[in-house]
């Protein structure tokens, strides 16, 4: 019996680790499938992208984003911030109108394929690649820090 219950153990186990975020520095993300944006404004083309996952009444995601603002407005057109949000317009949408800015994007996940195809289970999480949709870094965005942006803005 301690032999079954062992192997179930570790069954589980590895099946809640196998369901982290699946993003490896270098490789390519999967297709988010983002086609609905707030106020209908796809991003513009950038170097760089910044993806940050995202929840309305999460405090932390909350400082994530009032953390990153300042990196993404300093990188100028070198970066774009994409907020993806599974909330629903009504929800989230006059909340997220206040970030909108020339680099600062919101997409709405509403099935939540983009949070299944990277795996995001634990939020804020959030990712930077480059123009080939390339993993430059991946973290909480709160984490970030000037240093490190530049070394990845200057990275070709």
């Amino acid at each position: 019996m301690k032999k079954i219950l062992t192997i179930l153990f570790f069954v589980l186990t590895s099946l809640t680790t196998a369901s982290a975020q699946n993003v490896i520095i270098g490789e390519k993300l999967p297709d988010l499938s983002l086609r609905k944006w707030l106020m209908d404004l796809p991003p513009e083309r950038s170097e760089y992208t910044c993806y940050l996952f995202y929840h309305s009444e999460s405090a932390l995601c909350a400082k994530s984003l009032n953390a990153i603002k300042p990196l993404v407005k300093e990188a100028n057109t070198q970066l774009n911030l994409i907020i993806v949000t599974k909330e629903e317009y009504k929800d989230a949408g006059v909340t997220l109108t206040e970030h909108l800015d020339d680099n600062i994007y919101v997409a709405f996940d509403l099935q939540g394929r983009a949070f299944r195809s990277i795996g995001v289970d634990f939020i804020p999480f959030c990712i930077i690649c480059d123009s080939k949709r390339r993993a430059m870094w991946c973290g909480n965005a709160f984490t970030l820090s000037q240093s490190v942006l530049d070394k990845i803005l200057t990275t070709k």
